[in-house]
This record gives structure tokens, C-alpha cells and sequence, in this order.
């Protein structure tokens, strides 16, 4: 077969897959802004699950079938993340297995904020779709329940229980006002109705789950050999365990010596809290977190061009706002548009303010959470240059394959993000800013103890309690927080990609400089690494590199 034959063939067999994905999973769909699919959960039951897995070994052989030598290196790369996607999907269904021990990977099905926020349609149609998808809640929840396990992990229930009373106020609360616009009784009827239905099937299942995890056992762990399969379906990754983990724990005790050194030279004789409050206490006012915000934006998007970190491809701005009220759970947030969103376009950076009611104390220590050092790292991560500015060159970048916008991966993603705090502090940009520097090593410790905490709660017996100790020990977190991070852990033991992802970035880039030698530009390697979505980061090795070696880490 002709390459552009084979080609054109991958192309038309992507597509099909891909669609078949989102006919199992219309919520993906509708995200990413394919709106055929709105006002759809996905069925879990039994027979459909079957039926997915078929079309799952079904789907890989077609795949297999086709050579992926013959295809260009952009087909080549789109071929390994189709494979990837599939057998991710696939480890899923087979091995891990969280319909029957992790409620907490289905809450978001239920999330139907998404037809409140996003303006893509007339109001009124989105409150049908919204409507629709929640008078399929009480079923979808019935199937889950007939799913699980007796007993769960007691800690995987709190946090499940936590999650699913939180949709049920955010049905009866948060929506209460999505409706006061439409003059239409009956749609605003028909939405009601559906939101306390669902409210009332969620107050069910969350009964259910108390149930299980009474007496439940408090082991989460997943084992070795599921964390390996994680890792390799998931991320592409297949080193051993016991290298990643000697590499992370290397990256914990550097970072932790740094900061040790850094105040040191801040403030010398003082410990690192003390630096951290004194820092907290330079923040914006109340009335002025949005606009400060707003203009700090410009001033690292600017830094961006005046220092040739990256290129930034178009003039769209995100939208600085107030984050919404039934999204408050979250400290700041960014909400690009989805990938094939052809309507609402926008994009939002949320940032979460003050509440009228708070006390004066509690109004100054959210403030302190916001202080400019914190703020300007938070915004170099969720706008400029990590999720935000990728998300423009995945729109205005050279026009991608469908397969490397469906099929990103978590590394990549959250990867590249936290790489941006890091590499913007070791460009102009950081340049007599040791506070700054302090608190970027602050959330990169953060993140590393995520990463050690996963890889020995779910492969080495660490208990919550180990885990919560660690993070109070090695990212100066108080204790209720550090609890938080742990508790993550239990159900999340992705959430090491933070780091994994950094840290597989900078051996990419290093490795990518010395081929490169006098031709080598940061920009040129931050625009080649985006060039192709968010792939798995040790496909991208072949991609950029002559000699891609053995190893992503």
C-alpha cells in the first residue's frame, strides 16, 4: 500500500475508533466540544461494559493491521497514541477496575456545569441538555451501586461520599439560579424537576457508600504490578519501578536542599515557615484580586516574547473572573475551550475570591493563600506559558490529527505545566526574585511528595497517616491540608504525573540541546514539544531526537 493510501487509511480508522469512544463515553464528547453528544451519561451496565471491551481487542487488531512504517512521522506519532488510547482504555476495564473499587473516577460524569458555563448554544438549550443528562442520574447511579464492592477502602469512601454530597448541593445550590433568565416555565420546570431527582438519587447513593465503607478496610493500594501497568498504558512509560522511584526521590531531596539554601540567603537563621508567612502577607486586597490578576497576566505574557521562552500563537486572552459559585472548591482554575469547540471559544481562568460573610480572619488568610510570589506561579502554570498557552497551540499551532487531540495523556499535561514554573525561574524572568524562587520550590516539594506518597502508598505499604506525615515533613504543610494531599493519593495515584511529566520534559529537553548543540533555542523546543498535542512524553523521544536512547527518565 502507498504511503498516502496507508495514510489515508489510518485516518479514516482513527476517526471511526475515536467515535466509537464517544458513543460509549458522550460526556467526552460533549467536552470537547462535539455538542451531538450533550444530554448524555454513558450506560456502565454489564452488558455494555462487554460490549465495549470486545470492540476494545476488536479495535487493536484492525490497528495492528496496519503498518506503521508506512505511515509519515506525524501518522507514525498518531499511531502509537491511538494504540496507547485503546490500551489504556483497555487496562481499565480489565485490571483496574474502578467500577468495582473507586467511585471517585465516575462522580465527574455527572458534572453539568459545563452547559451552565459555556455559551455555545441559546440558554434554554442547555438547560434541556443539562436537564436531560441529570433525569439519566438516578439510573447511572443504580448501576454504579450494583457494581461496587461490598466493602470499599474506608478512605476512598470518605472522599467519595465528600464528592457526591457536593454534586447533590451543587444540584439543589448552585443551579437554584442557572434558570432565572428563561421566561419558558416549562423548561425551567422540566430543569428543576430533573435537579432534585438527581439530588435525591445522589443522597441514595452516598447512604450506600457510607454502608460500604463501614467496617471497609483501610487498604487502597493497587499493587506493583497494576502501578506498572499504569504507567505504561497510561504515560507510555516502562521503566522499572525502583528507578523511577530512586529518580523522584533524587528530585524530593535536591529540591528540599535548595529551598534550604534559598532562605538561608533570604533571611539567614530563620526556618522556611517563617519566610513563607512573611511572604503571605504581601497579597492584593479583596476588591483588587481580579484586576491585579489581570495585569500580572500581561506582564508574564510579555516576558514570554521579550524573553523568547515560547511562541504564543495567537492575541486571544483568557478571561479573568471570579471562579463560579459551584466551582469554589478550587483555589484558581483554567477552563480552556474544548479542542474542537467551534462556538465558545473563550477561555476562563478562575480565581476563587473572598466570601461576603467570611470573618475578617479567615477573608486574610485566603488572601495570604493569594500573594503575589504564589499568584504569578499559579498563573505561569494554569495560563502563562503551561495549560492556557498550550491550549493555543493546539488551536492555532499546524492543524492536528484528531487522534493527538482526543488521546492526551496526564504527564504530558500537567506535566508541561508544572515544567513552565520551573523553567520560567531559570530564564530573565526570575532574575532577583528569590521569593518567587522560594515559593516555586514550595509547590514543586508539593508535588513531589505526591509522587513519592503514590509510588509507596500503592507499591510499598505506606499508610494515609505515613503519607500525611510526609507531606507535613517535606513540603511544610499543616497538617489538615497534608491529610487532603494524601487522601488524593488513595484514590489518584496518577497525580505523581505532575512531577513524572516535569521531570521526563527535562531530560527531553537536555537531551534535545546537546543534538541540537549551537542550533539549540529554548523556544524552538518548547514549540516543537507542542507541536503535537499532549502524546504520551516518551513517544515524543523518536519524534525530536536522532538517538532516542532507552529511557524517557
Amino acid at each position: 500500500m502507498a504511503q498516502n493510501e496507508m495514510d489515508t487509511a489510518f485516518q479514516q480508522l482513527s476517526q471511526r475508533l475515536i467515535k466509537e469512544h464517544w458513543d460509549f463515553y458522550p460526556t467526552a464528547g460533549s467536552r470537547i466540544g462535539r455538542h451531538e453528544y450533550d444530554g448524555r451519561l454513558p450506560d456502565l451496565s454489564p452488558s455494555q461494559n462487554a460490549r465495549r471491551e470486545g470492540e476494545l481487542r476488536r479495535s487493536l487488531v484492525e490497528l495492528r493491521a496496519l503498518d506503521a512504517d508506512g505511515l509519515d512521522e506525524a501518522g507514525r506519532m498518531s499511531y502509537r497514541m491511538m494504540e496507547l488510547f485503546l490500551r489504556r482504555e483497555l487496562f481499565i476495564f480489565n485490571d483496574l477496575k474502578p467500577l468495582e473499587n473507586n467511585p471517585m473516577r465516575h462522580t465527574g460524569y455527572l458534572n453539568v456545569s459545563g452547559y451552565i458555563r459555556r455559551d455555545y448554544a441559546p440558554l434554554e438549550d442547555r438547560l434541556r441538555s443539562a436537564a436531560s443528562a441529570m433525569r439519566q442520574a438516578p439510573e447511572f447511579l443504580e448501576v454504579l451501586d450494583g457494581a461496587l464492592s461490598d466493602t470499599l477502602s474506608s478512605h476512598v469512601v470518605e472522599m467519595s461520599v465528600e464528592s457526591y454530597s457536593g454534586m447533590a448541593r451543587f444540584y439543589r445550590v448552585d443551579l437554584a439560579e442557572a434558570a432565572k433568565e428563561v421566561p419558558d416555565s416549562n423548561i425551567v420546570g422540566e430543569f428543576d424537576r430533573a435537579r432534585e431527582s438527581a439530588a435525591a438519587a445522589l443522597d441514595h447513593f452516598v447512604e450506600r457508600l457510607k454502608s460500604r465503607g463501614e467496617g471497609g478496610p483501610e487498604g487502597f493500594a493497587i499493587g506493583t504490578k497494576l502501578y506498572s501497568g499504569m504507567l505504561a498504558t497510561g504515560e507510555g512509560l516502562e521503566a522499572p519501578l525502583s528507578q523511577i522511584t530512586a529518580i523522584g526521590q533524587a528530585n524530593l531531596e535536591d529540591n528540599l536542599a535548595r529551598i534550604k539554601d534559598l532562605a538561608q540567603s533570604i533571611a539567614p537563621g530563620r526556618p522556611v515557615p517563617e519566610i513563607v508567612e512573611e511572604i503571605g502577607r504581601n497579597h492584593p486586597q479583596a476588591q483588587e484580586l481580579i484586576p491585579k490578576t489581570r495585569d500580572m497576566l500581561e506582564d508574564i505574557r510579555q516576558s514570554l516574547i521579550d524573553f523568547d521562552v515560547i511562541s504564543v500563537p495567537s492575541e486571544d486572552r483568557c478571561q479573568v473572573i471570579e471562579t463560579p459559585t459551584y466551582m469554589r472548591y478550587a483555589f484558581a482554575a483554567m477552563d480552556s475551550a474544548g479542542a474542537l469547540e467551534t462556538r465558545a471559544t473563550e477561555s476562563f481562568y478562575y480565581v476563587t475570591p473572598v466570601e461576603d460573610d467570611w470573618s475578617a480572619q479567615k477573608k486574610e488568610e485566603w488572601l495570604s493563600n493569594f500573594n503575589y510570589d504564589t499568584l504569578k506561579i499559579i498563573s505561569i502554570h494554569e495560563v502563562y506559558p503551561g495549560h492556557f498557552v498550550h491550549h493555543l497551540h493546539n488551536r492555532y499551532g499546524r492543524e492536528l490529527p484528531l487522534v493527538n487531540r482526543v488521546a492526551t495523556s496526564y504527564s504530558f499535561t500537567e506535566g508541561w505545566a508544572h515544567y513552565t514554573e520551573q523553567m520560567m525561574l531559570e530564564t530573565e524572568y526570575g532574575d532577583g526574585q528569590p521569593k518567587l524562587l522560594l515559593t516555586q520550590l514550595l509547590e514543586a516539594l508539593v508535588r513531589n511528595c505526591r509522587y513519592m506518597c503514590s509510588l509507596r502508598m500503592h507499591t510499598e505499604g505506606m499508610t494515609l497517616d505515613d503519607a500525611t506525615r510526609f507531606f507535613m515533613e517535606n513540603a511544610y504543610m499543616a497538617e489538615l491540608p497534608a491529610r487532603r494531599e494524601a487522601l488524593r493519593g488513595t484514590f489518584d495515584p496518577g497525580y505523581l504525573n505532575y512531577t513524572l511529566g516535569k521531570l521526563m520534559i527535562l531530560k527531553l529537553r537536555e537531551d534535545y540541546r546537546r543534538e541540537q548543540g549551537s542550533a539549540y533555542s529554548l523556544k524552538g523546543f518548547h514549540d516543537r514539544l507542542l507541536s503535537f498535542g499532549g502524546p504520551a512524553l516518551p513517544l515524543l523521544r523518536p519524534a525530536l531526537l536522532e538517538n532516542p536512547g532507552d529511557s524517557a527518565l
